[in-house]
């Protein structure tokens, strides 16, 4: 599974990272720029997670076995395919969301299906790169987390993108909720408390001006990726 954690990292840098809204903009203006931007970034951080794995056999979607970079230049196709056609915002219902789910759930299957599990039998280990996992846990607090409650404001108030403040701010607050959670010991719920305490006294004085929903939702998304990470760390699997 070393492979295929490493690529689940390299599509949550890709789209939740350096994915922002100057591409947002881009690709409405220029659909194709915006596409070669997106592949570059994504063949970027794949090719430089995966160096050690691009020569070997990837069984591409089962059918047949391809050399790890050509399977990744397929999966960056696929990337930016989902990232065109898979947009329902402002067409239905709860459209925003729905892209979200779609897209993440569509590229890790594409990915889960090509990427060799070799390791896998070797290690035995589902989880055997921490530092992988740890990244992929703490931007799943900070920026993907981040995008689904954006996702949720669009659904239902039609906001604009968050300010860099608004953002930044809340990054580093769910940050900390995932940092605390991976403190050895008990030490982490005294910790929890004492920031949790902290965050809202920091809103009922407005320094931190969000919604109920873009707040608690921030703080329970941050708490399950740290404790899930925490498991990786503290748990023998």
């Amino acid at each position: 599974m070393i492979v295929f954690w490493r690529l689940f990292l390299t599509f949550f840098l890709t789209d939740f990272v350096f994915f922002h809204k100057t591409i947002n903009q881009l690709e409405k203006e220029n659909w194709l720029k915006a596409a070669g931007l997106h592949s570059v970034v994504f063949l970027f951080w794949a090719y430089l997670l995966c160096y050690g794995y691009l020569t070997m056999p990837w069984p591409f979607l089962e059918l047949f076995h391809l050399p790890g970079w050509m399977c990744i230049l397929l999966c960056c196709a696929f990337h930016v395919f989902s990232d065109r056609f898979f947009q329902f915002g402002g067409k239905m219902r709860h459209g925003y969301v729905l892209t979200f789910f779609t897209k993440i759930f569509a590229n890790l299957l594409f990915l889960f299906l090509c990427v060799p599990f070799r390791v896998l039998y070797e290690t035995g280990n589902f989880f055997a790169e921490s530092w992988v996992i740890f990244l992929v846990g703490l931007v799943t607090a900070t920026r993907v987390v981040g995008w689904f409650i954006f996702s949720i404001e669009q659904d239902r108030y039609g906001r604009d993108y968050p300010t860099f403040d608004e953002r930044w701010l809340l990054m580093m607050v769910r940050a900390i909720f995932f940092l605390i959670m991976l403190l050895p010991g008990w030490r982490w719920m005294v910790w929890l408390l004492v920031w949790y305490g902290a965050c809202v006294y920091a809103r009922k004085i407005r320094l931190m001006d969000v919604s109920h929903a873009a707040f608690y939702i921030g703080v329970f998304g941050a708490l399950v990726a740290g404790f899930l990470v925490r498991m990786r760390f503290y748990l023998v699997w």
